[in-house]
């Protein structure tokens, strides 16, 4: 199983490592926060004034968190592989 390891350091020391793996509704969570912050860029006025890129950007985005239950086997693997959302949404 995957785990997310976080070392918080000092330079060169290391003042914590833990592990932590990630539940479903870490991912749901997470998932939540970025179908909201995205929804808005499907207004009218707002999704007209976007490029064919952008548009694509952002709907494979959006598809890409939609299927991380199904594309990985468990919580943490698909936090692993949470795609990193543009800057611009």
């Amino acid at each position: 199983m995957f785990e997310n390891r976080v070392l918080i350091l000092d330079g060169d020391e290391v003042i914590s490592d833990t592990i932590h793996e990630s539940s479903w509704s870490d991912v749901r969570s997470l998932r939540r926060i970025y179908f909201k912050k995205t929804d808005l860029w499907y207004l009218a006025d707002r999704w007209d004034s976007l490029s064919s890129a952008k548009k694509g950007e952002l709907n494979a985005f959006r598809q890409t968190i939609r299927d991380l239950p199904q594309d990985h086997n468990n919580a943490t693997e698909a936090m692993h592989n949470f795609p990193t959302p543009e800057e611009w949404f």
